[in-house]
């Protein structure tokens, strides 16, 4: 079976993790988004979403 490939990668995360004293945010967190690709972030209350958004973007 051979995997279509929906467009050219638009944003690479590789291996990011966060750390808040010595409480472990996120740990090695690596993806891809592609062109016309729609992904959404999911999870319980205090699971780091928009943690790994802020790291992300800089912030």
């Amino acid at each position: 079976m051979t995997t279509k490939k929906i467009g050219d990668v638009i944003l690479d995360v590789s291996n990011i993790s966060l750390r808040f004293g010595g409480v472990k945010a996120l740990t090695d967190i690596s993806f891809d988004v592609r062109e016309h690709e729609i992904r959404s972030i999911i999870g319980p209350n205090g699971a780091g979403k928009s943690s790994m958004l802020n790291c992300i973007n800089g912030v």
